[in-house]
């Protein structure tokens, strides 16, 4: 599974939600895009490097293909990257990130309803 790139991620200034390049959707629902802005403020406030981030990334990526080929979207995996990132900095213990899981898959569950 191709990884979107790093630059310039967020949508275009037009408002569209889309980018000036192909014009397709930069992210397919709104929880996508708090998990980017998640790792996003993570890099700005130096708790991990993109290349550090990367690494996570990669490794969960590699995982879950090896495990089950297609079974997680990318920003699934996007999510389960964030969360041994968090765990294993210390910013969030195992119970704040079960939380927060919930309530990102309750979301997830609602703009599917809509």
């Amino acid at each position: 599974m191709p990884m979107p790139p790093l630059q310039d991620p967020l949508p275009s200034q037009s408002g569209t939600g889309r980018s000036k390049a192909d014009q397709e959707p930069v992210f397919n629902a709104p929880w996508e895009a708090k998990a980017f802005a998640i790792v996003n403020q993570l890099t700005t406030l130096e708790h991990c490097t993109w290349p550090e981030w990367t690494q996570y990334l990669s490794a969960a990526i590699a995982a879950t293909e090896n495990a089950d080929p297609g079974a997680m979207t990318y920003y699934e995996q996007w999510i389960m990257a964030c969360e041994k990132l968090l765990a294993d900095k210390g910013l969030l213990d195992a119970q704040a990130i079960d939380q927060k899981m919930h309530e990102l898959a309750s979301e997830k569950e609602a703009e599917h309803r809509h």
